[in-house]
C-alpha cells in the first residue's frame, strides 16, 4: 500500500529554497498596492512551511530527501524494504536535480581499485572528498529497495566530459553474484557501453564468474561485470590516456574506445517516480501570486 504521507514529505522537501521565497516576500513587501496582503499572508505560510522542511531529517530513506538546498556530502540513509540497516553514503546535490548517490568515484587514481571480492562487497576508499567504491552489498540494497535510474560521469585527459544514462538499474544480492538484472533506457552523450552488463555477474580476481575461457578481472586489471569480458571497465587500471595495456584501463568502449584510460568517473543512482505535485503545485501558486503584483 503507498505511503503518501512519506511521499508528500518527499514531495515538500524537493520544494525551492527558502531564499527564494525570502526574495518574493522583499518584493511583496515593498510593494505598496493594499490588494498584497492576502498575497502576504499566502507567501507567508509558504515561508513557514520552508523552514520546517529545509532540515534533513537525521537519518533518510534516500538521497532525495533532502532539500534542494542542502550541500553535497556523506549522509545516513536507511533503504526503505527489508532492510533495516542504515548505511553512510555519498549524496550528489549539483547534478540534474540533485539526490544521486555516488557508488563510486575516481578521478586522480589514489586508491587501488584492484580488490578482492570482500572488498568489493563491503566497499572502500575515502567518502569523504576521495576515491571510493560504496559496495556490492549496499548497491543491492539500493537498487532493490526501490526503482532506481542510473547515471555515468566521464572525463578524459583533455578535458572534456560527457555522461551516459539509464532508466532503470538494479543489482541482485550476493546469492545470484550481484548480477546486473536490469538495466536499460539509455540516453546521453558518451554512447552505450554498459547495457553489456545485462545479465552479467560481478568477477574479482579471486572470483571469477564470467562466461571468458580466462578470468577477466586478472585480465583486464579490474573487477566488473564482465562477460565474454567488456565494453566498459571502469574499475580498470587508473592510466592516463591512450595506452599499450589495452583494455586494461579504466575505459569506455563508446568514449575513446577501450585502449583509452579516463581521467575520472563518477556512477549515480536515484530513486525513480517520486511524486513531485506538491513541488509543482508550489511553484505554481507562488508564480500566480507573484504575477499579481
Amino acid at each position: 500500500m503507498p505511503n503518501f504521507a512519506s511521499d508528500l514529505a518527499i514531495a515538500q522537501q524537493r520544494l525551492p529554497t527558502r531564499t527564494y521565497f525570502d526574495d518574493a516576500m522583499m518584493m511583496i513587501k515593498a510593494s505598496s498596492n493594499c490588494e498584497n496582503a492576502g498575497d502576504l499572508m499566502q507567501l507567508e505560510h509558504m515561508q513557514i512551511s520552508m523552514m520546517t522542511t529545509e532540515k534533513p531529517p537525521a537519518v533518510l530513506e534516500a538521497c532525495d530527501q533532502l532539500p534542494a538546498s542542502s550541500a553535497s556530502g556523506v549522509w545516513t540513509v536507511m533503504p526503505d524494504g527489508e532492510f533495516s540497516k542504515s548505511m553512510k553514503v555519498v549524496c550528489e546535490q549539483e547534478y540534474s536535480g540533485g539526490g544521486w548517490t555516488v557508488f563510486q568515484h575516481r578521478y586522480n587514481g589514489t586508491v587501488n581499485f584492484f580488490r578482492d571480492w570482500d572488498e568489493y562487497r563491503f566497499g572502500f576508499g575515502k567518502m569523504d572528498g576521495g576515491e571510493f567504491w560504496l559496495g556490492l552489498e549496499r548497491l543491492h540494497q539500493l537498487t532493490y529497495s526501490a526503482p532506481h535510474e542510473l547515471v555515468i560521469l566521464l572525463e578524459d585527459f583533455e578535458g572534456n566530459g560527457t555522461y551516459a544514462r539509464y532508466e532503470n538499474f538494479e543489482i541482485a544480492g550476493e546469492p545470484d553474484l550481484y548480477k546486473v538484472t536490469k538495466i536499460n533506457g539509455y540516453n546521453g552523450t558518451a554512447g552505450d557501453s554498459m547495457s553489456f552488463t545485462l545479465g552479467a555477474y560481478f568477477s574479482t580476481f579471486d572470483e571469477d564468474n564470467d562466461t571468458h575461457e580466462e578470468n577477466c578481472a586478472v585480465k583486464y586489471h579490474g573487477a566488473w561485470w564482465y562477460r565474454n569480458c567488456h565494453s566498459s571497465n571502469l574499475n580498470g587500471k587508473y592510466l592516463k590516456g591512450k595506452n599499450d595495456e589495452y583494455g586494461r584501463g579504466m575505459s569506455w568502449a563508446k568514449f575513446h574506445g577501450v585502449g583509452y584510460s579516463l581521467k575520472s568517473s563518477k556512477m549515480m543512482i536515484r530513486r525513480k517516480n517520486i511524486p513531485r505535485k506538491d513541488m509543482m503545485d508550489g511553484m505554481k501558486d507562488m508564480q500566480e501570486t507573484l504575477a499579481r503584483l
